[in-house]
């Protein structure tokens, strides 16, 4: 049995690590590149050239979570694993892996790798996590055996219910972080003249029977270069006017705050 239930995305069969390759039954074959990562996603998965986020906004996110401003989010992900089963984890939309890399670090003996259909992403990610398995994957079209996990974390991405489903065990958590309506509202106080408040997520997933909800909420300050990256990994850099940006950008410090909203459900 392998130690990671990637499954071959053309046939669906298990794949074996031989090497620096992985090969399934029917000879599909799949290199991993040199910085660590193993691309899984189909063509017809994909919807441009370059999907997922772009090397600005990753190089960003690198920048904000290196300084530990979500660090927060991920030590309360974590607390929430330690009383659910974990022994396989699977990170789905994981980003540049921060979150994966800390659950890695807090549960060793865990089988725990990450997915993400941004290659620039991906490449982040098992540059910084080498013990960490990434994929460049969809999330509608998860490589990843069926019933296999004990848990997956999806963190201000897209959800999958019923791919989410088809991979977790029976008794299975998904933890979704969505964010509150608070969340940067310090930067929006700064960039815009009448900010608004984020809308509430309402979405609940189907199949699934929420267990719990914890609330991560505090004030931090960015300074030097992590004030512009703060704004380049969210979406207000690409809805707000030039001069409002170069303004923030000029600021030697920001005071913001981070608001989150950990969801946990059970699968039925």
């Amino acid at each position: 049995m392998n130690a990671y239930p990637f499954i071959c995305p053309k046939c669906r069969k298990e794949l074996t690590l031989i090497q620096k390759s992985y090969f399934c039954p029917d000879g599909h074959c799949y290199d991993i590149a040199k910085s660590g990562y193993v691309n899984l996603v189909l063509v017809n998965n994909k919807h441009s050239a370059d999907p997922g986020d772009n090397k600005e906004m990753i190089r960003a996110r690198v920048l904000v979570m290196d300084a530990g401003y979500y660090d927060s989010l991920s030590d309360c992900i974590v607390d929430v694993l330690r009383e659910l089963p974990h022994g396989a984890v699977l990170d789905s939309g994981c980003g540049v892996g921060s979150i994966t890399g800390k659950i890695k670090e807090a549960f060793p003996d865990s089988l725990v790798l990450g997915s993400d259909i941004s290659k620039n992403a991906a490449e982040a990610a098992a540059k910084k996590y080498k013990n960490v398995p990434f994929c460049v994957a969809s999330g509608n079209d998860l490589p990843v055996a069926d019933q296999s996990q004990d848990a997956v974390i999806c963190a201000f991405a897209p959800v999958f219910e019923k791919e989410f489903l088809r991979v977790l065990r029976p008794g299975g958590v998904f933890i979704r972080v969505v964010p509150d309506v608070k969340h940067l509202f310090g930067l929006k106080s700064i960039l815009y003249s009448t900010p608004r408040l984020n809308e509430r997520d309402t979405d609940e997933p189907t199949g699934f029977e929420k267990i719990d909800t914890r609330f991560v909420a505090d004030d931090f300050t960015a300074r030097g270069e992590v004030v512009s990256s703060l704004i380049k990994m969210t979406p207000y850099y690409y809805h707000t006017r030039k001069e409002d940006l170069d303004r923030v950008f000029a600021m030697p410090e920001l005071t913001t705050n981070r608001a989150f909203e950990v969801r946990v459900y059970r699968k039925n």
